[in-house]
């Protein structure tokens, strides 16, 4: 007898991945795939038939061993899709690091009104291009061919439902992620929204992430061996699947910092109301699966570490030794600020600097080659508390109550020296590992179970648990001059 299970698309800017999970949640089978976005006439674009046949050779390898009850499907944010009157694209899915965005950046607010003002009415921030509001105003201005044979609009989530299923649906957790299309305080549409259609555009009614969109096409389902009675969830967005688990076991003081290509951090909230400081801070609002505001700071945490680690061809196996040394000697500094309008450090020019060396990351880019290796593991070192430092910033932002636990999933769990950096630089919080390993799938695959078994999240709640670490402090000597240095080299 085939073994009873659900089946995650977990999409991610860079990796995709295609999971199994049991009535356990042990994960029964993890197959990935690294894609990257291309040009279309000059816009960077998104192959989601690609991805979407991809995911169905994946469904087909694993029916004759499994009885997929469920599909759950969650992605990344601020990405939209665009169907015509036949539910086809009208044009492939525009990708949020497009650089055509650059365009409608300060066009998009004289329209629409000043940063300051959108953000208090729909509680999103200004994150450049990851405003999905933006590509909407992009396609309308630049495109309006495409604008004018638009007829439908799903979030990413929802899209891959709707290929499985031919069902349209729209949830919570996409619809509140940075968009400027909700008004917060109004539960509806912005005025943003409405003048960009989305009030026409998107279905009408949000779910909640577990219901079921419909049952896998026929044709779909013959072709990969599934069951006619294989459901699909509406989609969760990724860092809410991350967060999903906390809401179920009943966490209040807590905050979650999912880390990967973005790290998101989000706290529960009362209400969605912004101060003048944390408007100017750009912290945001999410909505979380009932449709609540999550109090949210977010920074490119992965672009990040992945950009200055670019720069040398060493392995990061930097030490809290060689940290504390990099801090004494007070000459290596890792500036942050990769992607300008999202950086922990609103502003700041990214670049490396050694004693009398700068470098900014953009000439080292022209440059190419691996210039830092030379200077061994004190490299890593310095980007690592770069990396925390900025950490410490976004979670400063969100003025967290004395005593807040922590707790960090995704990429950067698995980085001790990130993870120790962080709280020694944070003693007023506590900070801990969990258990839970692919945090996003493992939120996704909630959901499905819920769908495949009709389950409220309270009852699919009492089947989990999360078991934590505490994370150690460590001695790193005098860190105020250095910090100090640090601290004027992102305001510079």
């Amino acid at each position: 007898m085939k073994q009873k299970a659900v089946a995650v698309l977990d999409v991610g800017k860079t990796n995709k991945k295609f999971r199994l999970f049991g009535r356990g949640f042990t994960m029964l089978r993890d197959v990935r795939i690294n894609t990257q976005s291309r040009d279309l006439n000059g816009i960077d674009v998104e192959d989601s038939p690609a991805l979407l046949a991809w995911f169905q050779e994946r469904l087909k390898e694993a029916t004759p061993d499994f009885d997929i009850k469920a599909i759950a499907i969650t992605t990344h944010g601020a990405t939209a899709v665009l169907l015509d009157e036949n539910g086809a694209l009208a044009h492939p899915v525009i990708s949020y690091t497009a650089d055509k965005g650059l365009e409608v950046q300060d066009e998009f607010y004289d329209v629409y009104g000043t940063r300051e003002e959108l953000h208090r009415v729909t509680c999103t921030a200004d994150v450049g291009f990851a405003n999905l509001g933006k590509m909407l105003y992009l396609v309308k201005t630049r495109l309006p061919e495409v604008w004018a044979r638009c007829k439908h609009a799903l979030f990413y989530d929802s899209y891959f439902g709707y290929e499985l299923t031919g069902h349209m649906g729209l949830e919570h957790t996409y619809l509140g992620n940075h968009t400027y299309l909700w008004n917060f305080a109004g539960k509806d549409w912005s005025s943003v929204g409405r003048d960009l259609r989305a009030d026409q555009l998107f279905p009408k009614n949000a779910a909640r992430s577990w219901e079921c969109l419909g049952v896998v096409k026929p044709e779909i389902a013959q072709a990969c061996g599934l069951s006619e009675n294989c459901k699909v969830t509406y989609g969760i967005h990724d860092s809410n699947a991350n967060y999903l688990p906390y809401i179920a076991l009943g966490y209040d003081n807590f905050l979650l910092n999912s880390s990967g290509t973005w790290c998101v951090l989000m706290t529960p909230a009362h209400q969605p109301f912004l101060t003048d400081t944390e408007i100017a801070a750009k912290v945001f609002f999410n909505l979380d699966a009932f449709g609540r505001p999550v109090k949210t700071s977010i920074f490119p945490a992965g672009m990040e570490y992945d950009t200055f680690r670019s720069f040398t061809e060493l392995p990061d196996k930097a030490t809290t030794g060689i940290v504390r040394d990099v801090i004494a000697k007070e000459e290596l500094f890792v500036v942050p600020g990769v992607v300008p309008d999202s950086s922990a450090y609103i502003g700041a020019i990214s670049r490396i600097v050694n004693g009398g060396q700068v470098d900014t990351v953009a000439d080292l880019k022209k440059k190419g080659g691996t210039p830092m290796t030379p200077l061994g593991q004190a490299y890593n070192g310095a980007v690592n508390l770069s990396l925390a430092l900025a950490t410490r910033e976004a979670l400063n932002k969100l003025s967290l109550p004395k005593g807040t636990t922590v707790f960090i999933e995704g990429g950067f769990a698995n980085n001790i020296v990130y993870c120790e950096l962080l709280a020694t630089l944070c003693p007023d919080l506590s900070f801990a590992l969990t258990n839970i390993k692919e945090g996003t799938s493992f939120g996704a695959a909630m959901t499905a179970w819920m769908c495949a078994e009709g389950l409220s999240l309270d009852e699919i709640g009492k089947e989990i648990s999360i078991e934590t670490r505490p994370i150690s402090r460590q001695d790193y000597g005098d860190m105020d001059s250095y910090l100090k240095i640090f601290d004027e080299l992102v305001k510079a």
